[in-house]
């Protein structure tokens, strides 16, 4: 074999090496991945319901995870039940719930945080599992090193109530005389009271006069934790204005208060159509 045929061979031998570097780093990074950045939580339906896919994700202190809810039939929205911090979230509906929307949450603090669906509490909770970043280590004390500072006295953090609601599910377009509703209870609550009021404006109701008035109130103990269905059903004046107009615009607060300690009001906004 001539010089010139043992370089081409060397330099096909060459490029083969690089492309199996190269398809081996791919691979790889194929493997490891699984970062919050790369994965998007969303809804999935299971033989039981709804649930939370992935329902366990990992990140690190300071980065990001994506929520999306792309269906426009089934609402769902996001609860923090759990964590060293409330995460600040965009584009994502916290507390409430929605249809066709996406965003993402950012975790500055390491830790632990749980979530539910504010609409499916008890069929869809998840998980994000956030890794504090990594820190250079302290450099050791010279041969001229001021003496160290005293350590500062430890100060307790304060108590945190637990909430007594988790959660409320209210779809915002209704049906009939009766606003219905579930609402999670927290063990906190257990053995309380649950008060759901509803509340319309006077003009709604035919009235010249501004304001609003009660036109609707359930008053129940709360026997156990775990989600709790309720049913209001509107006074006569209001039942009246409904049939008359088509619909009715109305303000729902559910307060729990628990045998000992401060009530916790939840408000959203309902529309019944007759």
């Amino acid at each position: 074999m001539g010089p010139s045929r043992r370089g081409e061979a060397r330099r096909r031998l060459g490029r083969r090496l690089l492309l199996l570097a190269l398809v081996s780093l791919c691979a790889f990074q194929a493997a490891t991945a699984g970062s919050a950045d790369e994965i998007t939580v969303e809804p999935a339906e299971t033989p039981n319901g709804f649930a939370w896919k992935p329902a366990s994700v990992t990140s690190i202190s300071g980065g990001a995870v994506a929520f999306r809810n792309p269906g426009n039939l089934v609402p769902h929205g996001i609860h923090w039940t759990g964590g060293p911090e409330t995460p600040s979230c965009s584009g994502i509906p916290v507390d409430d719930f929605g249809t066709s929307w996406s965003g993402s949450c950012t975790f500055s603090q390491a830790g632990t945080y749980t979530f539910v669906c504010t609409v499916h509490p008890e069929e869809m909770k998840g998980t994000i599992t956030v890794a504090g970043g990594e820190t250079a280590p302290a450099p050791g004390p010279g041969p001229e090193a001021p003496p160290a500072a005293p350590e500062a006295p430890l100060v307790e953090a304060p108590l945190v109530e637990a909430p007594l609601v988790e959660a409320l599910r209210l779809p915002k377009n209704q049906h009939g005389a009766v606003v219905r509703g579930a609402i999670a209870v927290s063990p906190a609550a257990a053995g309380g009271r649950l008060v759901v009021e509803l509340e319309a404006k006077r003009a709604s109701l035919g009235q010249q006069t501004a304001g609003k008035v009660r036109v609707g109130k359930l008053n129940r103990r709360l026997a156990s934790s775990g989600q709790v269905r309720f049913g209001v059903a509107l006074k006569a004046l209001a039942q009246r204005a409904l049939r008359q107009r088509g619909r009715l615009p109305l303000t729902l607060e559910a307060t729990a208060t628990p045998l000992s300690g401060s009530a916790m009001t939840i408000t959203r906004r309902v529309e019944l159509r007759g």
